[in-house]
């Protein structure tokens, strides 16, 4: 999914036209303490707002083309959401500007259009079971896992990979399947010789999936 498919339609940034005061207020109203800034003839993103520097404003009536402002932060439309969610978390931003190839501003994306994006990625929602895979680092291929649940009339519908945690090396695999009944999955798996460290169902598909997908943005404090 790529950052021109989650276009808020709800917020807009503020406008090198627009005062101080408006800035503060639209900060308030969100919840936000950063603000993306917009130059109304180009169209282009020049720079970011925050509370703290207009806390230091005495005038608020004065027009934002007037503040120094922080650098420009922004996604270009054809990026994929894992490098937009990357770019959010290392600013910090909880909005942030989509540009097109020419750098020109088409929309904005909050944080919880990618939680919900990464939720309808994942799968969550729709019904079937977890099943979680450790597999040593050196020896962990996609393909056979795959092939092996599908062997057993399962179908992946969704997928999260990351690195164990502690002194083991190895991956930690949580995989949705479209299957209540995973027996005979698991057991495939374990022939061979991976080694299964969870089995349960529904309530592991809101508990693990969900801890994935909220590990993958955990900065998205909603």
């Amino acid at each position: 999914m790529l950052a021109k498919h989650i276009l808020s339609k709800s917020f807009t940034p503020l406008l090198s036209s627009d005062k101080v005061s408006s800035a503060l207020a639209k900060m308030e109203a969100w919840q936000t303490a950063n603000i993306p800034i917009i130059e109304p003839t180009t169209k282009k993103v020049i720079g970011q707002v925050t509370l703290d520097m207009l806390m230091e404003m005495p005038d608020e009536s004065v027009l934002l083309s007037t503040v120094d402002l922080d650098p420009p932060i922004y996604a270009f439309k054809n990026q994929h959401l894992f490098e937009v969610a990357r770019q959010m978390l290392s600013k910090e931003v909880r909005f942030i500007a989509v540009v097109d190839s020419s750098e020109a501003f088409i929309g904005m994306i909050e944080k919880k259009d990618l939680l919900e994006a990464f939720s309808e990625m994942l799968n969550i929602s729709t019904q079937g079971s977890v099943i979680s895979v450790e597999v040593g680092e050196a020896d962990y291929t996609l393909t056979e896992l795959v092939n092996i649940i599908e062997a057993e009339g399962a179908k992946v519908l969704g997928l999260t990979v990351e690195h164990s945690r502690g002194a083991d090396s190895g991956i930690h695999v949580s995989i949705k399947l479209n299957l209540e009944d995973t027996s005979a999955v698991v057991s495939s798996l374990k022939r061979h010789g991976y080694i299964t460290t969870t089995e349960n169902r529904d309530d592991l598909l809101q508990v693990d999936m969900s801890s994935r997908a909220d590990e993958l943005l955990r900065y998205l404090e909603l």
